[in-house]
């Protein structure tokens, strides 16, 4: 590909003749690297962060490549160029709250990058650097400025002289080649694992020539960071130790909207191609003013515009890729700031809806997702809208009969947020204890989490209740918040375990192997669970881990203390300790995950049985919990004491329609998506005799109709008995693979990854998976829906397979016979109307009875929908007898 340009404009720093489209300055991006230099193009990763921990939404290009990073496994290639979606909207990468008031922040942006593992390092990145942005963009070298790590003596870390003088072999004048410290030039992935000294491109965009050295990272809004390029060298262990890496590698990133600013010469992202069209579509859709630019807050109009385009993009991305508004708070707060800007300043409702079409056509053509899924995004925001608005206007009626007792609360400006109410209600009742004339800061944010109350909100309540409202360390607590929304909260028995486990981590004792829970085998039509050879690791005994270190005089207090607080009494001297845990070295018992329950089973050991009721993995290490008699635990206690081997073994009939039901919980999934388009399971449940899977309502609720399709499909599916297989993948290949099914909010490992794929000719299935499947769908033998629910923001499927589905069926048809046979009584009038009555009651009765058979659901709905039009033709029939008219054939 040919990058010389025919001219120079020196008055703007740029080699140019008009300014580049910014799909033209990405592609000359990624070809450069690509065809020129030899790197393997990598899609960008879905902006839902699938693997840290960490993270709730990617927000840097590295994030996809933490795995080779930290050496979980080594990549196929080793020269790699994308460009990444990034969002940041929380934790410490926050820009929310600046958007819209200046001309570069943004809550979604792309980043471009390059990246060697273990192959080039600092001379080969810093020349590829240099010379796309001074040969092959044509910016002129006198705007930028280079800057290097400048050593650390505390942490024993030495200049890096070898960048410096790569610069200045490069051409770079010496002095626009400056040394930083640690804050600045150093980058971690976190307190502890790879990390190195970066080096930074800055540029100047008054394009005036002027040195300004000494104003570099000092920020100035027109002297700013272009280019990030960082050498992951070293590794900081959990003591805080640096240390060299075996291996080097390259991680570089570029802000794309900055770049685009600067080739266009634009002294706003907001005034590029990438917004323009965004505003245009706002006023088109609106009819309100055009957009003028002007940056000062007075605007609210220009404001309005930048937040609004901002946000569409942010919103559009997200929900394409997977992100759920009622799993993250955060997105859901956003969607609603951007409803009510709609609303109050542009007066219009649908507008992101609308502008969802420009943000396709804007970056469809690099992230292919936005347009295939751009149903799925307008659906999901005229849910979101649909539900504020009517919250709104439930929350505006309440309000204003609270201002009616309270007439002060008249100058809250912002009177019809769906949490203002609730929200004002905890306010007065938190007051009644309140000591002092300050808004506790524990108060302010809870307002602002729980409630949804905006900064601006609570200080008018703080300023009406004569308190004072510290706004500055309510944000610094903002600042701290790590995602409750995707993270979750662990309940308190999990959070103490997990810090009672640390000893086992010092101990150095080895994770549990649960490998053993996918090595099972079919056997006719039964399925075969091997027994395994195991050792105790250690006991769980009152929420107190034992180790075959411990003392008797460790370990007894423990017991006694599990006798008082944790066990039941039967009789003089059996007492049953209710919760003991034994952890393992190796099992094959299935630990609660995934929806699908734990494994119940034995640990046969050489004194003592121990039947395990249910299974928790925490932390790698399985725990194995059961009811033992005071004696017997004892007894387990020498058999750690000893180091005793023990077997393991497994109910299989359990574990059997465990695996029938989660893999029909698959097919089900599947129908749904295929049938209805938009579906996102919540939760689910699968249990050895049932599933129970719950979903987001965004597409609608399914009809009676699309119920029976389903069912017809997946009995369908059961009859071409196709294989359901599984293989492991790490990180790299999963986001590689774009047909994969992963659960919103779920954190997969860095490899070792199950996939679990069902492939027939009528549907496709592939899912991340934990759980245990059967091998067949024919193993499943019959699936019936036994139960539908729902609600405004859920529905919910109840079903079964196997036997039991089978035996619904047979009671199914049972019950459309004796409907039929009322139906023939009825039509020859063979019956009175109270005869008819009873056996229609009996037949009800009969339906509504809690059975260990449940009812197919489909034919429940079908014949009572049926006794009722039966009942309603046997009444105007008895009532024509009674009168002595004439009955002619009626059509049943």
């Amino acid at each position: 590909m040919n990058y010389v340009l025919s001219r120079r404009m020196y008055s703007s720093g740029i080699l140019s003749t008009i300014p580049k489209n910014a799909k033209l300055i990405r592609n000359e991006f990624l070809k450069y690297f690509e065809e020129d230099l030899g790197h393997t193009f990598i899609r960008s990763s879905p902006v839902i962060s699938c693997n840290d921990h960490s993270l709730a939404l990617v927000n840097a290009g590295m994030n996809q490549f933490k795995g080779v990073f930290l050496n979980y496994y080594d990549p196929p290639v080793t020269k790699v160029t994308n460009s990444q979606k990034c969002i940041r909207i929380s934790g410490k990468h926050n820009d929310l709250d600046i958007v819209g008031n200046d001309s570069y922040h943004h809550t979604f942006f792309e980043m471009l990058g390059n990246w060697s593992f273990g192959d080039y390092f600092k001379e080969e990145a810093c020349r590829y650097a240099w010379n796309l942005l001074t040969k092959h963009y044509g910016i002129n070298e006198e705007l930028l400025y280079v800057t290097y790590f400048g050593g650390d003596e505390n942490l024993e870390l030495p200049p890096d002289l070898e960048c410096r003088d790569i610069w200045l072999s490069i051409g770079v004048r010496k002095d626009k080649v400056l040394p930083f410290g640690f804050k600045e030039n150093f980058w971690e992935m976190g307190i502890s694992g790879p990390c190195g000294p970066c080096t930074e491109i800055h540029v100047d965009r008054t394009k005036n020539f002027k040195n300004r050295s000494m104003q570099i990272n000092k920020g100035y809004a027109d002297l700013t960071e272009l280019w990030n390029i960082v050498f992951i060298q070293y590794e900081r262990l959990p003591n805080g130790t640096i240390v060299p890496l075996p291996k080097h590698h390259v991680d570089t990133g570029m802000g794309f909207e900055r770049l685009v600013a600067l080739l266009q010469g634009k002294q706003s992202n907001y005034d590029t191609d990438l917004f323009q069209p965004l505003f245009k579509s706002i006023q088109k859709y609106t009819n309100a003013p055009e957009y003028k630019g002007t940056l000062d807050n007075t605007n609210k109009l220009d404001c309005g515009y930048r937040m609004l385009a901002d946000h569409s993009r942010m919103i559009t991305v997200a929900l394409a890729d997977g992100v759920i508004p009622a799993d993250n708070n955060k997105l859901r707060k956003i969607l609603r700031k951007s409803f009510d800007i709609g609303k109050g300043v542009f007066k219009k409702y649908g507008i992101l809806s609308e502008l969802s079409y420009a943000v396709a056509e804007s970056l469809g053509d690099v992230y292919p997702e936005l347009q295939n899924n751009l149903h799925k995004v307008q659906r999901i925001i005229k849910f979101e809208e649909t539900l504020y608005t009517n919250l709104q206007h439930s929350s505006s009626k309440q309000w204003m009969k609270i201002v009616e007792m309270y007439p002060e609360l008249k100058s809250v400006t912002k009177c019809s947020g769906p949490g203002l109410v609730s929200g004002y209600i905890y306010l007065q009742r938190t007051l009644r204890s309140l000591k002092g004339d300050t808004l506790p800061e524990n108060v302010a944010f809870k307002l602002y989490d729980a409630h949804g109350l905006s900064a601006e909100t609570i200080r008018e309540l703080a300023e009406i209740k004569s308190l004072h409202f510290d706004e500055a360390a309510f944000r610094e607590k903002l600042e701290s918040l790590r995602n409750r929304s995707r993270a979750g909260l662990e309940n308190s028995e999990i959070t103490a375990l997990k810090k009672s486990l640390k000893v086992l981590e010092k101990n150095s004792l080895p994770r549990t192997d649960d490998s053993f829970i996918y090595k099972y085998a079919l056997n006719g039509k039964n399925y075969e669970f091997p027994e395994i050879e195991s050792k105790i690791l250690a006991l769980i005994i009152n929420g107190n881990v034992i180790l075959n270190k411990s003392t008797k005089s460790d370990i007894f207090p423990a017991i006694n203390e599990g006798v008082r607080d944790n066990c039941i009494e039967l009789g003089n001297d059996n007492v049953i300790m209710d919760k003991v845990g034994i952890i393992l070295d190796k099992t094959l018992l299935y630990s609660l995950r995934g929806g699908q329950v734990s494994d119940k089973g034995v640990i046969r050991m050489k004194n003592c049985n121990f039947n395990v009721l249910s299974v928790l993995k925490i932390d790698g290490y399985v725990i194995h919990y059961g009811q033992l008699l005071l004696t017997h635990v004892k007894e387990l206690v020498a058999e750690l004491e000893n180091r005793n081997h023990c077997v393991v073994s497994i109910e299989s009939t359990l574990r059997t329609g465990a695996m029938q039901h989660h893999t029909a919980a698959h097919l089900l999934s599947a129908c749904l998506q295929q049938i209805m388009e938009i579906v996102n399971e919540r939760n689910s449940l699968i249990r050895p005799d049932s599933l129970q899977c719950q979903y987001h309502a965004y597409a609608g609720k399914p009809k009676i109709t699309e119920l029976r399709k389903i069912e017809k499909l997946i009995n369908n599916i059961i009859k071409d008995d196709v294989p359901v297989t599984a293989k492991e993948l790490n990180a790299w290949e999963l986001l590689a693979d774009n047909s994969i099914t992963l659960t919103p909010g779920e954190i997969y490992p860095y490899k070792g990854i199950r996939v679990v794929e069902i492939n027939s000719d009528n549907l496709k299935s592939k899912d991340a998976c934990y759980g245990t499947h059967v091998l067949r769908t024919g193993e499943l033998e019959y699936f019936c829906l036994t139960d539908y629910s729902s609600s405004s923001l859920h529905f919910t499927l109840k079903a079964v397979v196997g036997p039991l589905a089978t035996s619904a069926k047979v009671v199914g048809e049972n019950i459309k016979l004796q409907i039929s046979n009322l139906e023939n009584k009825l039509r020859n009038k063979k019956i009175t109307y109270e005869i008819y009555q009873s056996i229609s009651n009996e037949i009800k009765e009969g339906m509504n009875e809690s059975s260990v058979i449940p009812i197919p659901f489909l034919v429940k709905n079908e014949c009572l929908l049926k006794l009722h039009n039966l009942n309603l033709k046997a009444k105007t029939q008895m009532k024509k007898i009674k009168q002595g008219q004439e009955v002619g054939e009626e059509k049943w």
